[in-house]
Protein backbone atom coordinates (compact mmCIF):
# COMPACT_ATOMS: atom_id res chain seq x y z
CA UNK A 1 0.00 0.00 0.00
CA UNK A 2 1.28 3.28 -0.94
CA UNK A 3 2.23 5.81 2.17
CA UNK A 4 -0.57 7.81 3.19
CA UNK A 5 -3.15 6.76 0.37
CA UNK A 6 -5.51 4.27 1.71
CA UNK A 7 -6.37 0.99 0.70
CA UNK A 8 -9.97 0.56 -0.06
CA UNK A 9 -11.71 2.63 -2.17
CA UNK A 10 -14.29 4.67 0.22
CA UNK A 11 -11.32 5.43 2.24
CA UNK A 12 -9.02 6.38 -0.51
CA UNK A 13 -12.49 8.75 -1.79
CA UNK A 14 -12.58 10.75 1.16
CA UNK A 15 -9.15 10.95 1.11
CA UNK A 16 -8.70 12.08 -2.47
CA UNK A 17 -11.15 14.70 -1.51
CA UNK A 18 -8.82 16.42 1.67
CA UNK A 19 -5.27 16.30 -0.92
CA UNK A 20 -4.02 18.50 -3.47
CA UNK A 21 -5.00 15.24 -6.14
CA UNK A 22 -1.55 14.22 -6.84
CA UNK A 23 -2.36 11.97 -10.10
CA UNK A 24 -2.63 13.25 -13.70
CA UNK A 25 -4.25 11.07 -16.74
CA UNK A 26 -0.53 11.61 -18.86
CA UNK A 27 0.95 9.71 -15.75
CA UNK A 28 -1.26 7.08 -15.41
CA UNK A 29 -1.49 6.25 -19.30
CA UNK A 30 2.30 6.36 -19.30
CA UNK A 31 2.65 4.25 -16.18
CA UNK A 32 0.75 1.10 -18.12
CA UNK A 33 3.64 1.60 -21.00
CA UNK A 34 6.54 1.56 -18.30
CA UNK A 35 5.81 -1.75 -16.81
CA UNK A 36 4.16 0.30 -13.44
CA UNK A 37 1.35 -1.90 -13.42
CA UNK A 38 0.86 -6.19 -12.65
CA UNK A 39 -1.68 -8.09 -12.86
CA UNK A 40 -2.34 -10.83 -9.53
CA UNK A 41 -4.25 -13.67 -9.79
CA UNK A 42 -6.78 -14.86 -6.50
CA UNK A 43 -7.97 -18.53 -6.96
CA UNK A 44 -11.26 -18.96 -6.67
CA UNK A 45 -12.32 -22.68 -5.02
CA UNK A 46 -14.92 -24.92 -4.87
CA UNK A 47 -16.18 -26.04 -1.52
CA UNK A 48 -16.97 -29.83 -2.74
CA UNK A 49 -13.81 -30.74 -4.25
CA UNK A 50 -11.43 -28.09 -2.91
CA UNK A 51 -9.96 -27.59 -6.03
CA UNK A 52 -9.04 -24.38 -7.55
CA UNK A 53 -11.68 -23.54 -10.29
CA UNK A 54 -11.05 -20.37 -11.62
CA UNK A 55 -9.29 -17.32 -10.61
CA UNK A 56 -9.72 -13.32 -10.56
CA UNK A 57 -7.16 -11.15 -12.06
CA UNK A 58 -6.54 -8.18 -10.04
CA UNK A 59 -4.45 -4.91 -11.71
CA UNK A 60 -1.87 -3.36 -9.18
CA UNK A 61 -0.16 -0.19 -9.92
CA UNK A 62 3.54 -0.09 -8.70
CA UNK A 63 4.26 3.59 -8.36
CA UNK A 64 7.35 4.81 -7.83
CA UNK A 65 6.43 7.57 -5.32
CA UNK A 66 3.07 5.87 -3.87
CA UNK A 67 4.40 2.22 -3.79
CA UNK A 68 1.76 -0.69 -4.68
CA UNK A 69 -1.84 0.82 -5.20
CA UNK A 70 -4.69 -2.01 -5.05
CA UNK A 71 -7.08 -2.35 -8.18
CA UNK A 72 -9.97 -0.60 -6.19
CA UNK A 73 -7.90 2.73 -6.23
CA UNK A 74 -6.18 2.42 -9.16
CA UNK A 75 -9.48 2.14 -10.63
CA UNK A 76 -11.28 4.84 -8.62
CA UNK A 77 -8.02 6.99 -9.80
CA UNK A 78 -8.36 6.39 -13.47
CA UNK A 79 -12.15 7.12 -13.07
CA UNK A 80 -11.59 10.52 -11.55
CA UNK A 81 -8.78 11.05 -14.37
CA UNK A 82 -11.72 10.00 -17.25
CA UNK A 83 -9.19 7.50 -18.30
CA UNK A 84 -10.30 3.95 -17.15
CA UNK A 85 -10.73 2.61 -20.41
CA UNK A 86 -6.74 2.60 -21.06
CA UNK A 87 -6.52 0.63 -17.57
CA UNK A 88 -9.30 -2.00 -18.86
CA UNK A 89 -8.19 -2.75 -22.25
CA UNK A 90 -4.48 -3.33 -20.57
CA UNK A 91 -6.09 -5.86 -18.11
CA UNK A 92 -8.19 -7.35 -21.05
CA UNK A 93 -5.26 -8.10 -23.32
CA UNK A 94 -2.78 -8.93 -21.16
CA UNK A 95 -5.12 -11.46 -19.09
CA UNK A 96 -5.43 -12.83 -22.55
CA UNK A 97 -2.24 -13.25 -23.78
CA UNK A 98 -1.26 -14.80 -19.99
CA UNK A 99 -4.10 -17.86 -21.19
CA UNK A 100 -2.84 -18.14 -24.66
CA UNK A 101 0.84 -18.46 -23.21
CA UNK A 102 -0.62 -21.06 -20.57
CA UNK A 103 -2.80 -23.06 -23.40
CA UNK A 104 0.71 -23.14 -25.72
CA UNK A 105 2.05 -24.41 -22.62
CA UNK A 106 -0.54 -27.05 -21.57
CA UNK A 107 -0.16 -25.42 -18.31
CA UNK A 108 -3.75 -26.60 -17.55
CA UNK A 109 -4.90 -22.98 -17.71
CA UNK A 110 -7.95 -21.64 -15.06
CA UNK A 111 -11.02 -19.53 -16.39
CA UNK A 112 -10.27 -15.89 -15.66
CA UNK A 113 -12.75 -13.58 -14.20
CA UNK A 114 -12.46 -9.89 -15.07
CA UNK A 115 -14.15 -6.94 -12.80
CA UNK A 116 -15.77 -5.05 -15.40
CA UNK A 117 -18.22 -1.93 -14.92
CA UNK A 118 -21.06 -2.21 -16.88
CA UNK A 119 -20.58 1.34 -18.51
CA UNK A 120 -17.27 0.37 -18.98
CA UNK A 121 -18.36 -2.91 -21.13
CA UNK A 122 -20.90 -1.01 -22.94
CA UNK A 123 -17.92 1.95 -24.00
CA UNK A 124 -17.42 1.95 -27.50
CA UNK A 125 -14.72 -0.75 -28.46
CA UNK A 126 -14.95 -2.67 -26.06
CA UNK A 127 -17.00 -5.81 -26.68
CA UNK A 128 -14.55 -5.72 -29.92
CA UNK A 129 -11.42 -5.09 -27.82
CA UNK A 130 -12.51 -8.39 -26.18
CA UNK A 131 -13.10 -10.44 -29.27
CA UNK A 132 -10.48 -9.01 -30.72
CA UNK A 133 -8.01 -10.24 -28.02
CA UNK A 134 -9.29 -13.93 -27.44
CA UNK A 135 -8.76 -14.11 -31.23
CA UNK A 136 -4.97 -12.79 -30.91
CA UNK A 137 -4.31 -14.75 -28.20
CA UNK A 138 -5.75 -18.10 -29.24
CA UNK A 139 -8.18 -18.34 -26.35
CA UNK A 140 -12.02 -19.44 -26.27
CA UNK A 141 -14.12 -16.97 -24.80
CA UNK A 142 -15.30 -19.52 -22.38
CA UNK A 143 -11.71 -19.07 -20.45
CA UNK A 144 -12.97 -15.61 -19.61
CA UNK A 145 -15.91 -14.48 -16.90
CA UNK A 146 -16.76 -10.90 -16.60
CA UNK A 147 -17.83 -10.07 -13.32
CA UNK A 148 -20.34 -7.04 -13.50
CA UNK A 149 -20.06 -5.21 -10.26
CA UNK A 150 -23.65 -3.12 -10.48
CA UNK A 151 -26.58 -2.24 -12.77
CA UNK A 152 -26.49 1.04 -15.07
CA UNK A 153 -29.10 4.19 -14.74
CA UNK A 154 -32.24 2.60 -16.13
CA UNK A 155 -31.87 4.25 -19.67
CA UNK A 156 -28.53 2.42 -20.33
CA UNK A 157 -29.82 -0.90 -19.00
CA UNK A 158 -30.83 -1.74 -22.60
CA UNK A 159 -27.77 -1.45 -24.01
CA UNK A 160 -26.09 -3.17 -21.22
CA UNK A 161 -28.58 -6.22 -22.12
CA UNK A 162 -27.64 -5.92 -25.95
CA UNK A 163 -23.74 -6.02 -25.22
CA UNK A 164 -24.24 -9.25 -22.54
CA UNK A 165 -26.46 -10.70 -24.94
CA UNK A 166 -24.38 -10.60 -27.55
CA UNK A 167 -21.34 -11.94 -25.76
CA UNK A 168 -22.70 -14.69 -23.99
CA UNK A 169 -23.81 -16.21 -27.32
CA UNK A 170 -20.07 -15.81 -28.57
CA UNK A 171 -19.29 -17.87 -24.90
CA UNK A 172 -18.18 -15.18 -22.61
CA UNK A 173 -18.96 -16.07 -18.76
CA UNK A 174 -20.95 -13.66 -17.13
CA UNK A 175 -20.76 -13.30 -13.11
CA UNK A 176 -23.06 -10.74 -11.39
CA UNK A 177 -21.15 -9.50 -8.96
CA UNK A 178 -21.88 -7.92 -5.35
CA UNK A 179 -25.21 -9.49 -5.76
CA UNK A 180 -28.03 -8.71 -2.88
CA UNK A 181 -26.17 -5.19 -2.83
CA UNK A 182 -28.35 -3.52 -4.52
CA UNK A 183 -32.72 -3.81 -4.54
CA UNK A 184 -32.66 -4.88 -7.85
CA UNK A 185 -30.27 -8.04 -7.35
CA UNK A 186 -33.43 -10.79 -7.70
CA UNK A 187 -34.85 -8.87 -10.73
CA UNK A 188 -32.07 -8.69 -12.93
CA UNK A 189 -31.33 -12.70 -13.08
CA UNK A 190 -34.89 -12.42 -14.53
CA UNK A 191 -33.21 -10.40 -17.84
CA UNK A 192 -29.75 -10.97 -17.61
CA UNK A 193 -27.65 -13.74 -19.14
CA UNK A 194 -25.69 -14.27 -16.09
CA UNK A 195 -24.01 -17.68 -15.53
CA UNK A 196 -23.05 -16.83 -12.22
CA UNK A 197 -23.28 -14.82 -9.40
CA UNK A 198 -21.34 -13.44 -6.54
CA UNK A 199 -21.39 -12.40 -3.12
CA UNK A 200 -19.00 -9.17 -2.19
CA UNK A 201 -16.51 -8.64 0.62
CA UNK A 202 -19.15 -6.43 2.64
CA UNK A 203 -22.01 -9.20 2.49
CA UNK A 204 -19.47 -11.83 3.67
CA UNK A 205 -17.89 -9.38 6.41
CA UNK A 206 -21.52 -10.63 8.19
CA UNK A 207 -20.50 -13.97 8.12
CA UNK A 208 -20.91 -15.85 10.38
CA UNK A 209 -22.05 -13.93 13.05
CA UNK A 210 -25.46 -12.49 11.08
CA UNK A 211 -28.35 -14.77 10.66
CA UNK A 212 -30.39 -12.71 8.36
CA UNK A 213 -26.92 -12.90 6.05
CA UNK A 214 -26.65 -17.19 6.53
CA UNK A 215 -30.64 -17.15 5.79
CA UNK A 216 -30.07 -15.01 2.38
CA UNK A 217 -26.64 -17.10 1.46
CA UNK A 218 -28.85 -20.55 2.17
CA UNK A 219 -31.52 -19.27 -0.07
CA UNK A 220 -29.49 -17.97 -2.99
CA UNK A 221 -27.48 -20.95 -2.88
CA UNK A 222 -30.61 -23.16 -3.45
CA UNK A 223 -31.58 -21.04 -6.18
CA UNK A 224 -28.45 -20.86 -8.22
CA UNK A 225 -28.14 -24.57 -7.69
CA UNK A 226 -31.82 -24.65 -9.31
CA UNK A 227 -30.57 -22.61 -11.94
CA UNK A 228 -27.56 -23.69 -12.69
CA UNK A 229 -25.64 -21.29 -11.80
CA UNK A 230 -22.61 -21.07 -10.06
CA UNK A 231 -22.22 -18.70 -6.86
CA UNK A 232 -19.18 -17.44 -5.80
CA UNK A 233 -18.74 -15.89 -1.98
CA UNK A 234 -15.13 -13.48 -2.33
CA UNK A 235 -13.86 -11.12 0.85
CA UNK A 236 -13.17 -14.76 2.72
CA UNK A 237 -10.61 -13.01 4.64
CA UNK A 238 -10.88 -14.83 8.13
CA UNK A 239 -10.53 -18.79 9.28
CA UNK A 240 -14.13 -18.53 11.11
CA UNK A 241 -15.70 -17.57 8.04
CA UNK A 242 -14.10 -19.98 5.73
CA UNK A 243 -14.80 -23.11 8.65
CA UNK A 244 -18.43 -21.70 8.41
CA UNK A 245 -18.69 -21.50 4.44
CA UNK A 246 -17.46 -24.58 3.94
CA UNK A 247 -20.65 -26.45 4.92
CA UNK A 248 -22.21 -24.97 1.69
CA UNK A 249 -21.75 -27.94 -0.68
CA UNK A 250 -22.82 -25.92 -3.86
CA UNK A 251 -20.84 -22.79 -3.61
CA UNK A 252 -17.25 -21.46 -4.38
CA UNK A 253 -15.01 -19.16 -1.66
CA UNK A 254 -12.68 -16.53 -2.71
CA UNK A 255 -10.07 -14.53 -0.09
CA UNK A 256 -6.79 -14.58 1.78
CA UNK A 257 -8.31 -17.22 3.79
CA UNK A 258 -7.64 -19.52 1.14
CA UNK A 259 -5.13 -18.10 -1.20
CA UNK A 260 -3.93 -14.23 -1.40
CA UNK A 261 -3.35 -12.87 -4.91
CA UNK A 262 -0.32 -14.23 -6.16
CA UNK A 263 1.77 -14.04 -9.57
CA UNK A 264 0.88 -15.71 -12.73
CA UNK A 265 3.56 -18.55 -12.27
CA UNK A 266 2.40 -19.04 -8.99
CA UNK A 267 -1.11 -19.80 -9.88
CA UNK A 268 0.30 -22.60 -12.00
CA UNK A 269 2.19 -24.14 -9.35
CA UNK A 270 -0.63 -23.88 -7.09
CA UNK A 271 -2.96 -25.44 -9.84
CA UNK A 272 -0.28 -28.15 -9.90
CA UNK A 273 -0.36 -28.99 -6.51
CA UNK A 274 2.76 -27.00 -5.90
CA UNK A 275 1.81 -23.94 -4.03
CA UNK A 276 0.41 -22.79 -0.91
CA UNK A 277 -1.58 -20.03 0.56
Amino acid sequence: MGAGIPHHRDAWTAWAHEVDFPFRAAELEQAIELGEFAIDYQPIVATRSAAATGAEAMATWHHPRWGVLSQAVSYAIAERLGVSACISEYVVREVCRQLGQWNTQRSGALPISLRLSGARLCADGMPEHLARSVAEFGVAPAQLTLDIPEMPEREESQSLLDTLQRLRRKGFGIVLSDFCAHHTAMSTLLVLPVTGVKFSAPFTARLPQSTTAEAILSSVSRLAHDLRLTLTVSGVDHASQLEFLRKYRHIELQGDALFKPMSAQALVACVNGRGSS
